[in-house]
């Protein structure tokens, strides 16, 4: 099993975040992590998940980012839409 995941592997989960803001989406995403327990993740590993760098992640933070934006995509998702 490899180590680490290239910017082409993460193609599927823009799919998913495609219907997301992703700077609000990260932003949120981001703020949950700090209340994780763990070592946080490095500032690179979110900026490429986002597609602002190219990139591998490691899977430990792979997994931890994708619970955060998974928990954010929820939180943002419960929010009443603005006019």
């Amino acid at each position: 099993m490899p180590d680490a995941m290239c910017e082409d592997c993460l193609d599927e989960e823009a799919e998913t975040l495609a219907g997301q803001n992703p700077e609000q989406l990260a932003l949120a995403a981001r703020h949950i992590e700090r209340d994780m327990l763990g070592a946080p993740v490095a500032a690179s590993a979110w900026d490429i998940y986002f597609g602002k760098i190219t990139g591998a992640v490691d899977w430990r933070s792979m997994e931890r980012i994708a619970r955060c934006v998974e928990a954010a995509q929820v939180l943002l998702g419960m929010q009443p839409l603005r006019d």
